[in-house]
């Protein structure tokens, strides 16, 4: 079966919600690796130069965005998006260029963190790749204003429900076990004004296997250093999981 490369328009139900996104589809012979990209709160940057990266390499790479945010049906909550995940996980599965044996998640900020714990408790993600992510709540609780701005950007919650719930996200250092010998990159700006190197190291340390690449002069949104950041990611995934 030929596959052809192309871009399309998609629509996931979770929870009796529509989820928008779009399926970067690679051309091919064969099937398909896969990544799916999970964009952080409230997702302006959603890494979309790595999903033409990756489909340049033949790859097809799915975006799409959680309950309440860009225009998905829903309530927002940061409880709902490994849910949300499950069902794009679900949804991608199903397409027909798609190899179920080569599947990858790729997240930044929160959907670096979702990444990892999505991840750590689904064995068919066979590379996940974590992007200046959340690894603590406890150690970078953010200012009330912040979240305030992020709620003002997404449907139906306010910055203070926002702040509880982050406040309550396990730790990723809960799950060390399970991501112990898996295939994982984790990447971190030296300047990163959220989540600096020293928030990931505890994990970078404690995660058998793990790549750490950290990239100089690079913030949270590694503004100054994307075409570094998409050959990093590109080259490991491609590396790991074939083309």
């Amino acid at each position: 079966m030929t596959f052809a490369a192309g871009l399309d328009n998609v629509i996931i139900d979770s929870h009796g919600c529509r989820l928008l996104g779009g399926l970067y589809r690679a051309a091919g012979e064969t099937l398909r690796p896969t990544a799916i990209l999970l964009h952080g709160v409230p997702g302006a940057e959603k890494n979309l130069d790595i999903a033409y990266a990756l489909r340049d390499e033949g790859w097809n790479c799915l975006y799409f965005h959680y309950r309440g945010c860009w225009g998905s049906e829903g309530v927002y909550s940061f409880n709902g998006l490994t849910d949300d995940v499950h069902a794009a996980t679900e949804w991608v599965l199903r397409q027909p260029s798609v190899d179920s044996n080569r599947l990858a998640l790729v997240g930044s900020s929160m959907g670096g963190y979702i990444a990892l714990i999505v991840g750590a408790g689904d064995p068919r993600f066979k590379a996940l790749v974590s992007m200046c992510p959340l690894v603590d709540p406890t150690k970078a609780m953010l200012p009330m204003e912040k979240f305030t701005e992020f709620a003002a950007m997404l449907n139906g919650v306010t910055g203070e429900e926002l702040k509880s719930q982050w406040a309550a996200l396990p730790p990723v250092r809960t799950i060390i076990r399970q991501l112990a010998g898996r295939q994982i990159l984790l990447v971190s700006g030296e300047e990163d004004e959220l989540f600096p190197p020293a928030h990931h190291q505890p994990i970078a340390e404690a995660i058998q296997g793990l790549t750490w690449e950290r990239i100089m002069r690079a913030d949270h949104q590694f503004s100054l250093r994307r075409k570094q950041l998409v050959e990093i990611v590109v080259h490991w995934l491609t590396t790991r999981l074939g083309k």
